[in-house]
């Protein structure tokens, strides 16, 4: 599949910069999806409010081998088999916000999860790592015949994820998303126009984002898809080793403190225009913030007098596979070699 290209470019690079807010330790690898090990299944008491009068189990996934301890757990809550009206009552609560067409008709045999009631894209991604592409070219002109090197990154991070959700989740038979980043400022502006502030207890299909301010200026760190008052959808950063997965409040203040970092609740407009990323995020948006980042030294760019460019990759993947009504990655999306950016 051809990638789209060369859309963010930083100029401020005397090393390889990997973005963004997010970001929590990069390394670079070839792209792929990996499934999140499971070291363990425990009880958890995370409580769903949309399904108080419907009994349920709450599992606590965990990687033993996670990187960081706040990226070992991912949740999941169990329904078993639903009567009709349990179904239709989870649909309701749960898929109103996004096309319930989508969704596997209802099964009296089914043992249902949660992310059965969750958009193809969600169910597609949970309990996933993405792990980024590097491609490294020289390149010459007549103008300029001293070599450059070009670095292209494919790397997704949580607001990417998060426009791609909201983007593709009024569609009828959704493409499958697509694999960005781009700059905070960008990013923060985009969802606030498409979106409005809430203050009441937010609900599913909402979205809050995480930011801090640093004088006049804001910086977003952080956002992540509601699922119910207490829980919430992620991708936990830009790197390798972090995690596509469900997660509860308390875990995500553990990680971005209230008491430091703003949490700002809203909810997307009902005509709001979510246009592709190549529409909305121009390459006037490539200059990166570094709060965040890490640095990864080329092994070329120490012997180049030149020091590298980076650009920033956008690639849409193939489209998602329905088995027994559930939506999973192709399974070119497993494959080492199947993201090429040349």
């Amino acid at each position: 599949m051809p990638s789209i290209l060369t859309l963010f470019r930083s100029k401020r690079l005397a090393q390889v910069i990997v973005v963004l807010g997010c970001v929590r330790g990069v390394e670079p690898a070839r792209a792929e999806f990996r499934k999140i090990p499971v070291t363990s299944v425990e009880s958890c008491a995370v409580r769903l409010a949309g399904a108080e009068d419907i009994p349920y189990t709450c599992r606590l996934y965990r990687d033993a081998q996670a990187k960081l301890p706040v990226w070992e757990m991912a949740l999941e809550f169990e329904f078993g088999r639903l009567t009709y009206p349990q179904w239709q009552q989870l649909v309701t609560t749960y898929a109103s916000w996004h096309n319930h067409r989508n969704l596997a008709d209802y099964d009296r045999d089914r043992n249902y999860t949660l992310m059965d009631f969750m958009p193809p894209v969600m169910q597609a991604w949970n309990r996933h790592q993405f792990h980024t592409q590097d491609l490294l070219s020289i390149t010459t002109s007549a103008a300029n015949p001293a070599s450059q090197l070009i670095l292209t990154k494919l790397v997704t991070n949580c607001w990417g994820t998060l426009y791609e959700i909201l983007r593709l989740a009024k569609q009828d038979n959704p493409p499958a998303p697509m694999l960005f980043v781009t700059d905070s400022h960008s990013m923060l502006r985009a969802l606030r126009q498409r979106s409005t502030q809430i203050q009441t207890h937010p609900q599913p299909g909402d979205f809050v984002l995480v930011y801090h301010h640093h004088g006049p200026q804001t910086y977003l760190d952080h956002v992540a898809l509601v699922v119910d008052q207490q829980l919430f959808f992620e991708k936990a950063g830009a790197g390798d080793h972090v995690p596509y997965r469900l997660v509860d409040r308390s875990m995500l203040e553990r990680i971005w403190n209230p008491d430091v970092y703003t949490f700002e609740y809203r909810r997307p407009r009902s005509q709001a225009n979510w246009q592709t990323p190549q529409q909305v995020f121009s390459p006037g948006d490539r200059e990166m913030p570094l709060t965040h980042a890490d640095h990864v030294q080329s092994p070329h760019a120490a012997n180049s007098p030149n020091p590298p460019t980076t650009y920033f990759a956008m690639q849409q993947i193939p489209a998602f596979l329905s088995v027994k009504g559930r939506f999973r990655l192709s399974p070119d999306m497993y494959d080492r070699t199947f993201f090429g950016l040349e």
